[in-house]
């Protein structure tokens, strides 16, 4: 937005600058003029009103001729800061959208993602409930199993590398937001699942 501004006032500054100049010789040339009939009308006076009238007429055609340049030059200055401030405004908006991170892969197909579930607390059942919970989701079982910690405070989910997505749908299905690398521990126990959730009490029934 900044660089809009800026760029708007640089176009608008560079209008008005031209503009000054326009007038600048507007108001040159019509002192000029002034000056011109002041010495004719002194070096013949005993001319008609006739002349005067029509230097008046010359003067008021040049001053018109002058005024319509300058507008040329003051609305062909600002076109100009216009285009550029569009041409700008489009290249920054492609290469925005060039720059944007793409999302990668196709959505998550929860079939083909095997979800081991290891207890990580003394509640008997807990990995099999959760296992239960997961599969109806429509996540293969994996394997169920104790974890080497029973004393876990907090349930975790961790994935097999390139898996993070898959382990982020199968935590929103069970409403775990820990998230993390498999461990060693992890995969010892849950043999070939991508995606691994260790149970904690907070989990516990």
């Amino acid at each position: 937005m900044l660089e809009i501004v800026q760029e708007i006032g640089a176009a608008a500054a560079f209008a008005a600058v031209v503009g000054l100049v326009g007038l600048s010789a507007l108001h040159f040339s019509h002192a000029r003029e002034v000056k011109r009939l002041r010495d004719w009308a002194g070096r013949a006076p005993e001319r008609s009103g006739r002349g005067p009238q029509r230097s008046h007429s010359g003067i008021g055609i040049r001053y018109v001729a002058v005024a319509l340049v300058g507008l040329l030059v003051v609305g062909g200055a600002a076109a100009y800061g216009v285009t550029q401030l569009g041409g700008d405004d489009s290249g920054n908006a492609q290469a925005s959208l060039h720059n944007k991170p793409k999302r990668n892969g196709a959505a998550v197909k929860p079939g083909d993602v095997t979800v081991a579930v290891l207890n990580g607390t003394t509640v008997p059942g807990l990995a099999a409930m959760l296992r239960d919970q997961i599969a109806a989701a429509g996540f293969k079982k994996g394997m169920i199993d104790v974890f080497s910690d029973q004393q876990l405070a907090e349930s975790v989910v961790q994935y097999a590398p390139g898996h993070q997505a898959e382990a982020k749908a199968v935590s929103r299905t069970v409403g775990i937001s820990e998230r993390e690398p498999v461990t060693a521990d992890g995969r010892a126990l849950a043999g070939d699942a991508t995606v691994i959730v260790i149970a904690g009490a907070d989990k516990a029934p």
